[in-house]
């Protein structure tokens, strides 16, 4: 997508230490929206128990884009007249996905993080119990370095002045990750401010991430090959289940026609999911990181874009529908 399609979103993070700026500015195209749409969903992607059902809850995620997001002409993002028309139960579930969404355009943009996915979609694909506490996090990832640990919230008009601290126990709920302790624990907000007169309220993102535990946090046993294996199915799922691209190239790929959307993972990633899905994921994350390391060493355009720093890619065309005027 051209550059003069992204969108402009004003953030404030507040105590990450010295390498994060206090303030800036989130740019990224709508295919990037779509693909942390994608990521952030709750829904597994094990065909055995649920068929295509990953593939369609993300469809219908994503159409909140289209449905109910505009650009204007100065990048901002705001809220079409329909998102506004909607009822309080419609809101909120808007809310709740675009706070998601953007917690995962955060977490690649500033903190580097590479796979970042819904606690539950882990948890509900092998099994995982935790606690009597019905308090954690939402979100959880890895990067280079280390787990990052995430709580998203989303919220239609301004962020409530108590937001903060109440997102402050649910982030640093979780203490530990594969015997490690979370190198980031933060808390996201995305939110609609009042715009200042005669101007259109717009998204704004605010990040904390205060660094005491909470005293019932809990310990999350994670394979890192499960990981990995619980992240990539639905996008393997999503090119299983649309009209195959044929083409040579790195990736294979399907479009959803109707929905200007096209999906896609590299070829050997694609080969070893299933490979991993037919038996134990062993060695899925160490054959994973050379098959990324390879492709970024030869310099593939949609690494160099930043488009597919996990060995996915999502493409959305919404142009028309992202440029109305109607909000």
């Amino acid at each position: 997508m051209p550059a003069s399609l992204n969108f402009e979103v004003p953030y404030r993070a507040e105590a990450f230490g010295p390498e994060i700026a206090d303030t800036g500015v989130l740019t990224f195209s709508a295919g990037e929206l779509a693909h942390a749409l994608f990521a952030t969903g709750r829904t597994p992607g094990d065909q055995a128990k649920h068929g295509y059902a990953s593939v369609w809850e993300w469809l219908h995620r994503i159409s909140v884009i289209p449905a109910y997001i505009r650009r204007t002409p100065d990048n901002r993002l705001v809220r079409s007249r329909l998102a506004k028309s909607m009822d309080r139960s419609e809101k909120v579930s808007l809310s709740y996905a675009l706070g998601q969404a953007m917690t995962g355009v955060f977490s690649k943009k500033v903190l580097s993080v590479r796979y970042l996915m819904h606690v539950d979609r882990y948890a509900r694909r092998y099994g995982v119990r935790f606690s009597a506490t019905r308090q954690r996090a939402d979100l959880f990832g890895r990067r280079r370095t280390g787990w990052v640990v995430a709580e998203a919230k989303g919220r239609s008009q301004a962020m409530s002045a108590d937001l903060p601290g109440k997102m402050i126990a649910q982030k640093r709920s979780i203490k530990a990750i594969d015997g490690e302790a979370p190198e980031v624990a933060f808390g996201c907000v995305s939110s609609f401010p009042r715009g200042l007169a005669g101007r259109e309220s717009s998204l704004r993102l605010d990040a904390f991430d205060p660094v005491e535990d909470e005293i019932t946090a809990i310990t999350l046993g994670v394979n890192l090959d499960q990981f990995l294996l619980a992240y990539y199915e639905p996008f393997l799922a999503a090119v299983d289940m649309g009209d195959a691209v044929r083409s040579d190239g790195p990736f294979v790929m399907a479009q959803f026609e109707q929905l200007g959307v096209r999906v896609g993972l590299l070829r050997p990633i694609a080969d070893f999911v299933r490979q991993a899905q037919d038996r134990q994921a062993a060695g899925l994350y160490a054959t994973v990181k050379e098959v990324l390391e390879s492709a970024e060493e030869q310099g593939l355009a949609q690494f160099r874009h930043g488009l597919a720093g996990d060995g996915t890619l999502v493409e959305a065309k919404w142009e028309a529908m992202l440029t109305l005027t109607d909000y």
